[in-house]
């Protein structure tokens, strides 16, 4: 930021006699610097407020269009079948609960390994 000057200066012979004549009371009571930065901080304030305002309209206008959207998929589900007492969701599978016991009966084991099935695991 550069650095602040002392003073500004005022071509005052732009102004009103009705501004010029606040001004001078202002700066007569040494309170002009207070009131030109009131001033300022209210604009300030309004343009955030202006802001914010903007803002929120925009939030409306999304959530008024959200809404839209979601009434036009109500519609849409009902007609389709997928809304109404017909309807039920279906449930999951269940699955058997796994108990202690035997893995595999041994006594029913058939088949045959050849070399070539050794050879593949025999880096083991």
């Amino acid at each position: 930021m550069s650095e602040r000057q002392n003073a500004f200066t005022i071509k005052t012979n732009r102004l009103s006699d009705e501004v010029y004549n606040q001004l001078a009371t202002y700066a007569k009571s040494r309170k002009l610097g207070d009131y030109i930065s009131s001033l300022i901080l209210r604009d300030l304030d309004e343009t955030s407020t202006g802001r914010k305002v903007r803002e929120d309209k925009k939030t409306y206008e999304m959530f008024e269009h959200i809404k839209n959207e979601l009434s036009e998929l109500k519609v849409l589900a009902q007609t389709t079948g997928f809304v109404g007492n017909n309807f039920k969701e279906e449930e999951p599978p269940k699955v058997p609960q796994l108990k202690e016991g035997k893995v595999a009966d041994l006594e029913n084991i058939s088949g045959s390994l050849d070399d070539d099935d050794l050879e593949e695991y025999s880096d083991f």
